[in-house]
């Protein structure tokens, strides 16, 4: 049972208020997510903290992302994120396609 002197509330940058525990940290842009997600933003270090609710409506770290530029492709490293589900890009699996494959959007008119 969490006690609610362990927890603090913050406020995401759509104003909205949710429960962290108190060794949260926010850094420059909290953004809140579908499927009980946030995504607590570092612009200096260029990392992103994935926090998940869980069942006393405490949001807990899951994992970080971080984002990276090498010879002008861009580099997605994890640390300690948890299997979610697959990394999507515009509704598209990101990693599922053989060599020279490429993903194609599909229209939404039927």
């Amino acid at each position: 049972m969490v006690r609610i002197k362990d927890t603090q509330l913050v406020e995401t940058v759509a104003g909205t208020w949710l429960r962290f525990p108190n060794s949260f940290k926010k850094f420059n842009c909290l953004v809140e997510l579908p499927g009980q997600l946030t995504m607590n933003i570092n612009s200096k270090s260029g990392s992103i903290h994935i926090h998940k609710k869980d069942g006393n409506n405490v949001y807990q770290p899951l994992g970080e992302l971080t984002l990276s530029v090498s010879s002008n492709q861009l580099q997605l490293g994890t640390h300690g994120v948890q299997q979610a589900g697959q990394l999507q890009y515009g509704g598209l699996p990101i990693g599922a396609y053989d060599k020279g494959e490429k993903p194609v959007r599909q229209s939404d008119a039927s």
